[in-house]
């Protein structure tokens, strides 16, 4: 009669399957937190831009307080002051030779050009390439603020796909950057 043995341990052949098994899983988990970091990236470029819009936008609706003390027509007195804040793209230069804070200390023309320079600087230093978009809308009151910036890369070997803003273009910015648009109807 034939003794049969009973089995100890693993064979070395269900260890390999284990790690080979255990490495795939690491990949992906390694892949996932690639594209989260890349993700969480774009987000909070998009949060950025999304507070420079809107602190230009109080900006410029803060610029309206100047309306009462203007003798002008409200709908003349808008359109002029959309007109004095529109550039494509807001070019930074130098500083202004007056910090306007408010618009007591400085001329209507002194603000818009204190803000469009600060807007430009806060930009710049909150997003990788950062610009500042306003344009008039035809025929109406309204303005738009675009704020663009360069997105990251994606990563073509985890499938990932770099997805702008195909709105941007509208404004002015390039097909190749990525932007919030806030629309202002001071």
């Amino acid at each position: 009669m034939k003794s049969i043995r009973k089995q100890l341990g693993v064979s070395l052949i269900e260890v390999l399957v284990t790690a080979v098994i255990l490495g795939v899983g690491l990949l992906g988990v390694a892949a996932l937190q690639l594209t989260s970091i890349n993700s969480n990236q774009e987000g909070q470029f998009r949060t950025q831009a999304s507070a420079v819009a809107e602190d230009l936008q109080s900006r410029i609706r803060g610029s309206r307080m100047a309306l009462y003390e203007s003798n002008l027509d409200s709908s003349v007195f808008v359109k002029n002051m959309i007109t004095a804040y529109s550039d494509a793209p807001y070019t930074c230069g130098s500083a202004p030779a007056k910090k306007c804070v408010s618009s007591s200390d400085c001329s209507p023309a002194e603000v818009v050009t204190y803000d469009k320079w600060e807007m430009c600087e806060l930009a710049k230093a909150e997003l990788p390439e950062g610009e500042v978009y306003v344009r008039s809308v035809a025929g109406s009151v309204h303005a738009q603020i675009a704020v663009a910036w360069t997105p990251t890369a994606a990563r073509e070997d985890l499938g990932q796909k770099t997805i702008v803003n195909s709105a941007c273009t509208s404004v002015g910015v390039s097909a190749s950057k990525d932007c919030v648009i806030l629309q202002v109807i001071p």
